[in-house]
C-alpha cells in the first residue's frame, strides 16, 4: 500500500518501516548507515542485561591453522620474509565480517542500527617498556579494505613505533575514575 516498507538488515532478516523511518533513514553517511533495530532482537538486549548479572561460562574456540601455517613457512623459505600470523587472523577477521556489517553494528536509540563500512580490528602488540614486554592495543582501520600484506606491513610499523607515540591517545584517560573510564572506552 505504499505505507510500509521493508528493509534488509544484514544478517538477512528484513523488518517493517513506516514513512517516518524511511525519512530518517536518508541521512546516511559515506562511512555508514542507520537501519531499523528489529524488535525481535530487542528483547534479545533485555535478556543479555539480565544475564550480564549472572556467573559467565567462556567458551574455547579451535580453529585447524594448518594450511595457513604451512602457506607461511613455505613463504619463508621462498623470500626469507616472514608474514606474521596476526595478520593473516586480521585479514581474515576484517573479510568475514564486511561480508554481514550487522555483526558490528551500534544501536542508535532504541529502534535503529548503525552500520559501519570500515571495518576495524583490534589487536595486541607485544613491546617493550622499561625492560618489560607490554602489550600494547593497537587498531588496524577499514581491516576489510586491506590486504593481507598491507596489515602486516602496518603491524611491523607499529612495532617499531615510538612507544609515547603508542601511549599518547590514553594520556588523558590515566586520571579518569574506573567507572568514567568505562563509561568513555
Amino acid at each position: 500500500n505504499g505505507r510500509h516498507d521493508e528493509v534488509m538488515i544484514g544478517d538477512g532478516t528484513s523488518c517493517p518501516i513506516g514513512r517516518r523511518e524511511r525519512e530518517s533513514m536518508k541521512q546516511n553517511n559515506d562511512n555508514y548507515q542507520v537501519v531499523p533495530y528489529p524488535k525481535d532482537r530487542r528483547a534479545a538486549v533485555v535478556l543479555y542485561r539480565s544475564a550480564q548479572r549472572k556467573p559467565i561460562i567462556h567458551g574455547l574456540l579451535e580453529v585447524d591453522v594448518t594450511r595457513a601455517r604451512a602457506f607461511l613457512r613455505e613463504h619463508k623459505a621462498k623470500t626469507g620474509e616472514s608474514l606474521s600470523f596476526t595478520a593473516f587472523l586480521a585479514t581474515c577477521l576484517g573479510k568475514a565480517v564486511d561480508e554481514n556489517k550487522a555483526v558490528q553494528a551500534c544501536r542508535k536509540g532504541r529502534k535503529y542500527l548503525i552500520l559501519f563500512d570500515d571495518v576495524d580490528v583490534m589487536i595486541q602488540i607485544e613491546r617493550d617498556m622499561a625492560g618489560q614486554k607490554q602489550p600494547i592495543p593497537y587498531t588496524i582501520r577499514a581491516a576489510n579494505r586491506k590486504t593481507f600484506r598491507e596489515i602486516h606491513h602496518e603491524i611491523k610499523a607499529a612495532q617499531v613505533e615510538d612507544v609515547p607515540k603508542a601511549w599518547e591517545r590514553f594520556k588523558a584517560f590515566q586520571f579518569l575514575p574506573i567507572f568514567l573510564f568505562r563509561f568513555l572506552w
